[in-house]
């Protein structure tokens, strides 16, 4: 189901998994392609063209073996130090990812991790300006945190996840969940920074269309252009969430996710391409295919 003149690439989704349990005989390798095609399908339902992975390596490995040119992987660094280095760079050589993601916070907590505060993280970002690998920096409200080594690291191309902020499922909620979009704001002067809009329903106390989620936006887009945006649902975490409204009791929809933007008069078409997939296939030089 084409929607849009342009490509919809998303920028983050996790496994999914069956509502219901699967045969117990099934092995591993079905399971995984069973969960590959819940994804597909739901891309296909809601006009999607293409992904990123954001999960584990065997399911990576079986969401790109199956569609090669619809899947990309990126890999979450759990290591420190020397071995996130040597991470990073294995990283750069697989074909199956096109970038790399630190949990430099906390996300239970939003608080900053050891991992980050000790130091141990420097070495993956020296690693990954050296050899090019693109990273998202999941920072749950904490983004102010991370311009040290932004600056140092000038050519690291730096993907700030869900708008900087922290949300609900899996952070606590906020009783204003934009409260720290002013550290997100604060690194726009930073060309290299870029920003993933993942979760926007979720930051909106209203059913779609999330109207009240506008002005919020447009302070993001008006800061970094749409040029150093890029789109992404987390559908599978939406699936988890209520829309905080009177109005409805069940998850957020992807396709809601989706239409908010594509649909809405906020911003131009010119806007939308990069937004919905011209930025992510340039940081990321990756060009999704329907083979």
């Amino acid at each position: 189901m084409k929607t849009a003149p342009f490509p919809i690439v998303d920028g983050q989704i996790h496994q999914p998994s069956p509502p219901l349990p699967t045969d117990g005989d099934l092995t591993e390798a079905a399971r995984l392609l069973i969960n590959v095609e819940i994804a597909r399908e739901a891309m296909d339902s809601v006009g999607v063209d293409a992904a990123l992975v954001v999960a584990a390596l065997p399911y990576v490995d079986a969401c790109v073996a199956r569609y090669p040119g619809r899947f990309i992987g990126v890999e979450t660094f759990a290591a420190t130090g020397a071995d996130l280095a040597t991470a990073v760079e294995r990283a750069r050589g697989d074909s199956r990812l096109a970038a790399g993601r630190l949990l430099v916070t906390d996300f239970r907590t939003t608080e900053l991790s050891p991992g980050f505060t000790s130091g141990g993280m420097d070495a993956g970002f020296e690693a990954a300006e050296r050899v090019g690998l693109p990273l998202f920096l999941s920072t749950h409200g904490q983004p102010a945190a991370m311009r040290p080594l932004i600056e140092k690291h000038g050519d690291l191309t730096v993907i700030i996840d869900h708008l900087g902020v922290s949300q609900h499922p899996v952070s606590p909620p906020r009783d204003d969940p934009w409260d720290r979009l002013d550290g997100l704001l604060a690194l726009a002067d930073l060309p290299n920074v870029h920003v993933k809009l993942c979760g926007i329903p979720l930051l909106s106390a209203q059913a779609y269309p999330f109207a009240d989620t506008w002005p919020n936006l447009h302070r993001v887009i008006a800061a970094f252009g749409a040029d150093r945006l890029l789109w992404a649902s987390d559908y599978t975490r939406l699936r988890m969430a209520d829309a905080r409204s009177p109005l409805r009791n069940r998850g957020c929809l992807y396709s809601e996710c989706r239409d908010m933007l594509l649909h809405s008069d906020e911003i131009d078409e010119a806007a939308k391409a990069a937004i919905f997939g011209g930025t992510v296939m340039r940081l990321l030089d990756w060009m999704p295919s329907a083979g």
